[in-house]
């Protein structure tokens, strides 16, 4: 398993604390690593040798899934292994193929590194960010009354929502061509 990408050490920063219980913190921040992971639909860690199965689509490039790529390691089509020389790819995930175009629907198959060896900082901001929503109002309470009991609550008080700035925050980190 990746390092966390914060310790419970920032999250109690963060949130100007004395002091902070170590193992609720560190769960707080594992489940906010799973929100921003969604949100990006991105492993972010680094991964090596990384296999994954693609459908052919009749062009010249396809998108691996993950990115930075770091590494190639082979590319197969329906189980023939390719020569190195017959693509490229660039960090961003674009898998070119040099001559001619990927064959439609045939199974492409990639063993490849991705991710990043130390998780950028506005990613680690995030984190932080909504573990630390998540520990100040865990049940993302909007608003109370006491008498006669009310209650009213809000996904995105407790953490479980990430805002439009943190968004753009991770834009640049996210999947898809849309991110590039």
């Amino acid at each position: 398993m990746a390092s966390p990408w914060a310790l419970p050490e920032d999250l109690r920063l963060h949130l100007r604390l004395d002091s902070i219980d170590a193992e609720q913190a560190a769960a707080t921040i594992a489940a906010a690593e799973t929100i921003v992971r969604a949100a990006l639909q991105q492993t972010i860690d680094a991964v090596a040798a990384d296999s994954i199965g693609l459908a052919g689509n009749g062009r010249r490039i396809m998108n691996l899934p993950e990115m930075p790529v770091t590494a190639v390691i082979s590319v197969t089509v329906d189980g023939t292994l390719l020569d190195a020389d017959a693509w490229r790819v660039n960090r961003h995930g674009i898998l070119t193929r040099r001559y001619g175009c990927w064959p439609l629907d045939a199974d492409i198959g990639v063993v490849y590194d991705h991710g990043y060896p130390i998780v950028p900082a506005p990613v680690k901001q995030v984190c932080v960010q909504v573990a630390g929503r998540a520990w100040v109002n865990p049940r993302g309470m909007a608003s109370e009354s006491i008498g006669d009991w009310s209650g009213t609550w809000d996904k995105a008080r407790a953490g479980d929502a990430l805002t439009d700035y943190e968004m753009g925050l991770l834009q640049p980190y996210a999947r898809g061509p849309e991110s590039r």
